[in-house]
Order: C-alpha cells, then sequence, then structure tokens
C-alpha cells in the first residue's frame, strides 16, 4: 500500500501551515532577477473558473460528470488509475456540513494553504432566496485525480434522504448503492458521518439514516465508521459525542473507548482575518490525521456487502416467482375441475359426437405492459424459455443487453425460473406475465388433443384428467413447501430498506398451507409476518420521528 506522505514547508507568515503532498502549494526556493528584485510568484490555477473574487477567491472546479439513472459522477483531473484511490462514504442529514466536507477533502488534496486565500469547490449549490442549498435526491460520487499528489480520492455523498420521503426513498438509495457497488466501486476505506457538535441528541431523522446506512454494510465496517462535527470551536464536541453514545452507534473508537471523530469549523469560505487562522489549523491538523487513518490497511471490499444485498433480492424474487406458479396452478386445477363436471353428465351427448361442446374458463398465460409502477419497477426480466417473470420489484439499473448483470443471475444462469435458464434465454421489457382466465368453448376433440388421449371413450378422459389433477395438487404442494423454505431463508436476513417482501405477501401463502393441514409451518409464517410488519413499521415510524423533529426544529 502507498504511503500517505505529507511535505512540511515553514515560512516567517505560515510556520506550521504544510499541505498534502502539492508541488504547487510550496513556495519555490527564493530567486532574484539580474536588477536583484525578487520576481512575484504566482501559484499555477486549477482547472477552474473564478466566481467570486473575494476574498476568499472563490472558484468552481471543472469536471467531467456523468450521469447514471439516480447516481451522478463528476471527476476533477485526468483519471489515472496507477493512484492509490481512498473510498469514503458521506452520510449526514441535510444541513449538517457533507458539501462543505467534500471541499475542504478536494481543497486539502489541491494543496490550498491558508495564506493563498482562496478557495475551490466541487459541488454546486443552488442560491434561493438568499440561503444556499445543496441538498439533493440523488447520490452523487465525487473523484479527484490531482497530477502531483500520489492518491486521488472518491467520495460517495449520500443526500439526506429521510427528510421527506422516508421508507421509499431509503429503499431506492439502497438500491442505488448495490448498482454502485457492482460497478466500479468494490472497496470503501471510511465511512463518515457527519453531525454538528452543539447537538445533544440525534434527531429521528439521524438515527434513520445512520442504523439504515449501517444496516447495508453489517458489523464487519464498524472499524472504518468515524465522525465529522462541523461547526466546531475546536473545543472537545462533548454534547456530541454523548448523543454518538446514547443512540448506541457502532463506530470505530479510540483508546479511550470515545468515538473516533475530527474537528471543523465550515467557515473556509469566509473572510481570512487572524483570529480565523487557528480555526484553519485545527481543519488542517483533523483533514490530516483523518488522511493518515486512510493509509491505515483497513480497507473493507464490498464484494461480500454486494453478496449480502443480492442475496435477500434473490430470495424475494424466488417468493414472487413462487406465488405466480402457484396461482398457475391453481387456476389449472379450477380448469380441470369444470371440464370434469361438464363431461360426467353428458357422457351420452360426447358418445354420440365428438363435437359436443361446453364451456370453461381456460387458464392463460399473457404478457401485458407493466403500468402503475415506479420508474424503478417500469420493466421486468422474464425466462422466454419458461415464460416465467424472475425480476419484477425494484430493476432499473441493469442494462437491457446485460442480464448478467440482473441480481438473479448467479455464474450467467437465472436462480429464480423453474429451468434455471441461462441468461441468454431471458428478456428485460416494459413486460411481464400475468396469469389469468378467459371463457371459451371446448369440444370432445379438443379435450382429447389436450389430454394427448387417442380414446374416444369419456371415461378414459376422465381418468386422465384424475390423474393430472393429483399431479397438479402435487406439484402445487412441493411449491408450497419451497416457497416456505425460501421465506424461511429470506428471515434470517435482517429486513433491510431495500426489501419488497410485504406482510400482504405472506398473507397469499399462510391461508394455502393452512389447506395442506402444515399447522407448525402455519405458525412459523405467522411470526414472521409480524417480524416484517414491526420491521417495516419501525422504519417507517423513524422516517416519521425524522420529518417531526425536523418541523418542531425549523
Amino acid at each position: 500500500m502507498a504511503e500517505i506522505k505529507v511535505h512540511h514547508h515553514h515560512s516567517d507568515s505560515d510556520s506550521s501551515d504544510d499541505s498534502f503532498v502539492s508541488y504547487h502549494s510550496i513556495d519555490p526556493p527564493p530567486t532574484f532577477k539580474r536588477d536583484g528584485s525578487r520576481p512575484v510568484w504566482k501559484r499555477p490555477r486549477r482547472n477552474a473558473t473564478l466566481i467570486n473574487p473575494g476574498p476568499p477567491a472563490l472558484y468552481q472546479l471543472k469536471t467531467e460528470r456523468t450521469y447514471i439513472a439516480n447516481i451522478r459522477r463528476w471527476t476533477y483531473g485526468s483519471r489515472d488509475t496507477n493512484k492509490e484511490n481512498k473510498v469514503i462514504l458521506l452520510v449526514g442529514e441535510t444541513g449538517a456540513g457533507k458539501t462543505t466536507m467534500v471541499n475542504t477533502m478536494i481543497n486539502y488534496l489541491l494543496g490550498v494553504k491558508f495564506k493563498h486565500n482562496e478557495w475551490y469547490e466541487i459541488t454546486e449549490e443552488k442560491e434561493h432566496k438568499g440561503q444556499s442549498l445543496s441538498q439533493t435526491s440523488e447520490i452523487t460520487v465525487y473523484e479527484a485525480f490531482v497530477e502531483e499528489n500520489p492518491i486521488s480520492l472518491t467520495i460517495i455523498d449520500i443526500p439526506g434522504y429521510a427528510d421527506t420521503e422516508g421508507f421509499k426513498r431509503e429503499r431506492e438509495v439502497s438500491e442505488d448503492l448495490i448498482k454502485l457497488f457492482s460497478d466500479g466501486i468494490d472497496y470503501i476505506d471510511a465511512v463518515c458521518f457527519v453531525m454538528k457538535a452543539s447537538q445533544n441528541r440525534l434527531s429521528g431523522k439521524e438515527n434513520y439514516i445512520f442504523h439504515s446506512v449501517l444496516s447495508l454494510f453489517g458489523r464487519d465496517i464498524e472499524n472504518n465508521i468515524v465522525f465529522i462535527i462541523t461547526h466546531s470551536d475546536g473545543g472537545d464536541p462533548v454534547d456530541a459525542l454523548n448523543a454518538i453514545n446514547t443512540a448506541q452507534i457502532h463506530c470505530r473508537r479510540d483508546e479511550r473507548k470515545k468515538p473516533v471523530h475530527f474537528l471543523f469549523n465550515n467557515q473556509q469560505k469566509e473572510k481570512r482575518g487572524h483570529a480565523y487562522k487557528s480555526e484553519w489549523k485545527i481543519g488542517k491538523k483533523s483533514i490530516k490525521k483523518f488522511l493518515t487513518l486512510l493509509s491505515e490497511n483497513n480497507r473493507k471490499s464490498l464484494q461480500m456487502t454486494a453478496d449480502v444485498l443480492k442475496q435477500p433480492k434473490q430470495l424475494e424474487a424466488c417468493i414472487f416467482n413462487q406465488m405466480d406458479r402457484i396461482t398457475e396452478k391453481e387456476f389449472k386445477l379450477k380448469e380441470l375441475t369444470e371440464i370434469m363436471l361438464a363431461i360426467s353428465p353428458n357422457k351420452d351427448k360426447i358418445d354420440k359426437s365428438d363435437s359436443f361442446k361446453f364451456r370453461v374458463n381456460k387458464t392463460v398465460k399473457e404478457k401485458t405492459r407493466i403500468i402503475n409502477e415506479s420508474w424503478r419497477s417500469k420493466n421486468a426480466t422474464y425466462c422466454t424459455r419458461c415464460e416465467e417473470n424472475c425480476h419484477l420489484r425494484g430493476y432499473w439499473w441493469v442494462s437491457f443487453g446485460n442480464l448478467k448483470g440482473c441480481d438473479v443471475m448467479e455464474q450467467n444462469y437465472c436462480t429464480v425460473c423453474t429451468g434455471k435458464c441461462h441468461y441468454s434465454e431471458h428478456k428485460k421489457e416494459n413486460q411481464k406475465y400475468v396469469i389469468t382466465t378467459k371463457q371459451g368453448e371446448m369440444s370432445f376433440n379438443d379435450l382429447k388433443q389436450m389430454c394427448k388421449c387417442t380414446s374416444d371413450q369419456p371415461e378414459k378422459i376422465e381418468e386422465k384428467l384424475n390423474s393430472d389433477l393429483q399431479e397438479i395438487k402435487t406439484q402445487k404442494s412441493i411449491l408450497l413447501n419451497e416457497a416456505y423454505m425460501t421465506i424461511m431463508n429470506r428471515s434470517k436476513i435482517p429486513l433491510k430498506s431495500d426489501s419488497y417482501l410485504t406482510p400482504q405477501d405472506l398473507d397469499f401463502f399462510i391461508p394455502r398451507l393452512v389447506q395442506e393441514g402444515e399447522k407448525e409451518r402455519v405458525n412459523d409464517l405467522h411470526y414472521v409476518r409480524r417480524s416484517v410488519e414491526m420491521q417495516r413499521n419501525r422504519l417507517e415510524n423513524q422516517s416519521l420521528l425524522g420529518r417531526a423533529w425536523d418541523y418542531v426544529t425549523n
């Protein structure tokens, strides 16, 4: 692992203002013109646009921007894969100071010093009625490659998504993170929770955000979790640390068992007087300590996280597929029963004429457009060979031509459809298979073809129908057993915000297991249902508490 180096430069005006490996920020050796005068040295300007002459002068860095659905990626500098990249996840409610922290990290990487009297921003804030608004509903990935710096930074800014949409928005952000983890970001160095120094308790909104993000990673990420304390005067943030301890946030702790934290005052854009210089130094010291922490061999692979996030989605997709297949068996049982009821009292008529007709509700499977769904669920993956839906809900980020990247695929094969077919047998469209019935006429000849029976005797057809009925009942029982096992496996994984499993889904299976006489399994599913309902209510209540707190404090 590359060593993080810090160059120290001392001058009369700024004896301790060192920077992070940036020759642009280090004064060159003194040189003189032929007339003995000392030339004025101008620091090379970054690729940026001056937006306010200041002081301090405020610059907007020019970035290359790409957008994938609800993920924005803004890159400054020329991408260099030879640089050691540090990946930071930044989390906090709107107004905590995340935007300023993103820019603080970038300025340190650029080598900006107090005496330079300038400030660079990679973020963009919109002005609204005199207030600066940095709230966004999108995940933004900021990447910074500074030519003279041996490392690069990737900062993932998670929006303060508990503000208005709660559970629904959290689920969407979780899906966005899954997309991100499967599309180039496969490790993480630090998870930073941003909060104000003055807070003596975590708001419902912050609790909601903290626990929902933690649920994505599990306890193995605990040693990578640190706190960024903003709006600090440099003193010990007693209130904020007490709030963290009271909320029982799992995080990295120092030798005194205190949550590891870093102090910043969030006034970098203010006019720089002598009184502010000490606060600048506090922030600089914190960012150096933070980057030193990143130099530790403490990186966490996200491959396991991606797999863990993928597993419940596969199980849920199986559950929804099993619901469809059980429904199809039930429709088919009803259809065959109707046929038997039609031919039993009409055997004499059938003996006289093979063209005898009767009406029946036939089971049909047809593709229909997906409507009344969010844009994340408007497309589905289905198997063209099995004619089954394989992935319906929360499926948006996999491209139409790359279905092997779908959550339900493992080693290029589907984990859901009956045939476990190759991904090339699948399609992604704004369509799904729907099982329904259509009333129509059927002749005895049609029935013989359907049953693949050559006999003209109604009794033989009845025997075949009875055999088919028993076979379908057996298949239904097998499907119910498979669904039960899938649900129990899913129940072993804590319900997270990205889950689409609802108590109503479980209500589909419970009465059917009652009919099967499976009392123990019925009790198990009732327990799972209560757990699902409680966990969903807890997540929703955290969202409501967050909104209520926001209303009271504003």
